[in-house]
């Protein structure tokens, strides 16, 4: 095992194991990259983590067929991992870039689901989900969920984003582009569905419509959490897109994701963009609210003569917390402090606390681009950043409760991009 050695702000790559200095969010950053991994050229890492420890990475590789989609299990905090096991039956047909990556969930008595955008023979890609009832041992078929799979001329589907509700239903939801097929191959304005499975994902349920008008390569994400009242509450978070507004928006369903209902825009930013920014939103959920995270860049100048407008804020990463009868449910706040160039946010729940995680480029002279993490406390204060890596194009992040995170990034090296995974325990 490898080690990350954290300091109040910095993580840098040496040999063992070590333990932060006081006033460190975490206690210890280990570094627990999977052999198999460490000299593979390999991208797009994602992370799922069961409540007793298990945690699923998945990646992407890319040959000469095409990209494959891959998983491996650890059950001993990352001091061993399972032989990896390529999700796409059919080799090379995997559509993938960080915004639009495979990705994992746990449920119950060790089921655990993924899901990828698929690329299709003939030009396109459809949504795919595979289910394994055993922890990642085996698994079952690969099932395609969007209902137009037939249409050749629709195959704009990606952006997954994966749950299982507290039913224990897995759902899927994605990024959908039936409305403009044949017109381009990316619409302007896209919209979301999903597609639940009542069996452990042998079979799925027809689609069901969640938003319109959504931004066609912003990456979504989906959350799940019993209300009060025994209700299933299921939340989207996505970034907007009519009228080239690129402001972060949620939609919400309190029957467990048969209708979804109430649709909010989480801030008015006002950001315009004639373009889609790749950059999507991350929340958390947990009886009845959470935490939501988002960019918003920088617009063009008001034409000349336009009528004077509020401010808008200015480029960045912010932070709000949200409820899902109201919206935002308090101040947001610009993650400025330490880390340049933010952007592509990162949440996940961490108990009572949340991770926040984040990519940006680390202070001083040798600024370099890091995956950046810190933990949102109970009572609304923020540790500072931990720094792992160095030239990250991508991340991802994972919690364990109250007992540690997990981290994994993609980083520029010789020879191509390398896939790295670190262990975050808590004090």
């Amino acid at each position: 095992m490898r080690r990350i050695v954290a300091t109040a702000s910095l993580a840098l790559v040496a040999a063992g194991c070590a333990r932060a200095p006081d006033g460190a969010p975490f206690a210890q950053v280990s570094e627990v990259t999977p052999p198999f991994l460490a000299r593979a050229v390999a991208a797009d890492p994602s992370l799922a983590v069961e409540a007793s420890g298990r945690v699923a990475l998945t990646w992407v590789t890319r040959g000469a067929e095409g990209a494959d989609a891959w998983v491996s299990i650890s059950s001993d905090s990352g001091g061993h991992w399972s032989e990896p096991v390529r999700l796409n039956p059919a080799a090379g047909r995997v559509s993938s870039y960080s915004e639009s990556r495979p990705v994992t969930a746990w449920g119950r008595d060790g089921l655990l689901v993924a899901a990828w955008a698929a690329r299709r023979q003939g030009g396109g890609d459809d949504l795919a989900v595979r289910a394994s009832p055993d922890g990642g041992r085996t698994w079952g078929v690969m099932s395609l969920v969007n209902d137009d799979r037939t249409d050749p001329t629709s195959g704009y589907h990606g952006f997954a984003a994966l749950d299982v509700l507290p039913d224990g239903r897995p759902m899927v939801a994605w990024i959908d582009g039936r409305t403009s097929a044949g017109l381009a191959d990316e619409p302007a304005l896209a919209e979301i569905y999903g597609s639940s499975s009542a069996d452990g994902g042998v079979t799925w349920s027809a689609d069901t419509w969640i938003a319109d008008d959504v931004c066609a390569c912003c990456r979504i994400a989906l959350a799940s959490s019993r209300a009060a009242n025994g209700a299933i509450d299921v939340a989207v978070a996505y970034r907007g897109a009519a009228s080239d507004l690129r402001d972060p928006r949620v939609v919400v369903s309190h029957d467990g994701g048969a209708r979804f209902v109430l649709d909010t825009l989480i801030s008015v930013d006002r950001w315009k963009l004639p373009g889609c920014p790749s950059i999507g939103p991350a929340l958390t959920l947990e009886s009845g609210g959470g935490h939501y995270m988002w960019y918003t860049g920088e617009s063009a100048p008001e034409r000349s003569g336009a009528l004077p407008r509020p401010a808008r804020p200015a480029p960045g990463v912010y932070l709000v917390p949200w409820r899902v009868d109201v919206g935002p449910a308090g101040p947001k706040r610009h993650l400025t402090d330490s880390l340049a160039d933010i952007s592509h946010p990162m949440l996940a729940r961490m108990g009572r606390a949340t991770l926040v995680g984040a990519v940006g480029v680390s202070p001083g002279v040798l600024g370099r681009s890091v995956l950046a993490v810190r933990r949102l406390e109970p009572d609304g204060s923020l540790t500072r950043w931990v720094y792992l890596g160095s030239g990250v194009k991508s991340g991802a992040i994972a919690a364990q409760v109250e007992r540690g995170a997990w981290t994994a990034w993609a980083e520029q090296s010789e020879g191509g991009t390398r896939v790295r995974v670190a262990r975050l325990a808590t004090r």
